[in-house]
């Protein structure tokens, strides 16, 4: 498998045709930049008015997206933090989704020196995407890197005391790490609730309220998005022990969720590569 899809799950760079008000969440963080034009771009309750330079952060959980028809070149990043921590991570370094854990959702505009570097790391990027191999992934975390100190350091007047929807933001993001890490075992709601030190009662509901999904849904969509890089990559596995891989205890309950997900029977998808 590439290893750059393990870092970043989207990358579109310098795209500039027109989109529809179309809102959305999830659970990954994604980056924003404008290069040309503009739009109006609503955040959870709050509607930015996007200009060229306009670097956007968000942790994705607020409602977002276009508002309108416009076009508007730029660049979006989504990814996620479990997946890619373990690649920007090393000791003695800052922690660089900080921002994304803290703040949320915030949009700086960028000018002169700062807006050239912002761009320049883009270029970076989107050239490294393309590039094989370890060396374009090295480069391509390099880069990454670099994105995300520059993102650090506009960050740092904001890095302050966590209000109680950033506590419940980076509870969810300690249960979304927690299931990353164990999705593959057996899970109930007490075992993830009592490895991010919640009740249970209570880690149900900000989890449903932050994610739109329950536990189980996310839990079930994680192990079918596993098993279906699986199929795709490692041809000679069977549909059984796939199955078993990503979590499934009950061949029949993985067929079930599989084909309610993806439309496609585990067999019939299996069969497409």
């Amino acid at each position: 498998m590439n290893p750059q899809t393990n870092l970043l799950d989207i990358f579109a760079y310098r795209k500039d045709y027109k989109m529809a008000s179309r809102f959305h969440s999830h659970p990954e963080y994604e980056i924003y930049y404008v290069h040309d034009g503009g739009c109006t771009y609503l955040v959870g309750e709050t509607f930015l008015e996007l200009a060229p330079g306009d670097l956007l952060i968000m942790n994705g959980m607020s409602q977002h997206g276009p508002v309108g028809m416009k076009a508007c070149e730029r660049t979006m990043i989504r990814f996620d933090e479990a997946s890619t921590l373990p690649f920007v991570q090393s000791p003695g370094s800052l922690d660089l989704l900080l921002p994304f854990r803290t703040i949320r959702n915030r949009r700086w505009r960028l000018e002169g020196e700062r807006r050239t570097e912002v761009e320049q790391i883009l270029l970076k990027l989107n050239r490294f995407t393309a590039q094989p191999g370890p060396l374009g992934f090295n480069r391509l975390r390099n880069a990454f890197c670099e994105l995300l100190l520059v993102i650090w350091e506009c960050s740092e007047a904001d890095l302050s005391d966590p209000t109680p929807m950033q506590i419940k933001e980076a509870n969810v993001r300690n249960i979304l790490t927690f299931i990353e890490q164990r999705y593959m075992e057996e899970l109930s709601l007490e075992r993830v609730a009592d490895s991010v030190h919640l009740s249970k009662f209570y880690m149900v509901k900000i989890f449903k309220e932050l994610t739109g999904m329950t536990v189980f849904e996310y839990i079930n969509k994680r192990r079918i998005s596993q098993a279906k890089l699986l199929f795709r990559f490692e041809k000679t596995r069977t549909v059984t022990e796939v199955g078993y891989q990503v979590g499934f205890k009950q061949l029949t309950h993985f067929s079930r969720n599989f084909k309610q997900l993806v439309g496609l029977t585990p067999e019939q998808y299996r069969g497409l590569f």
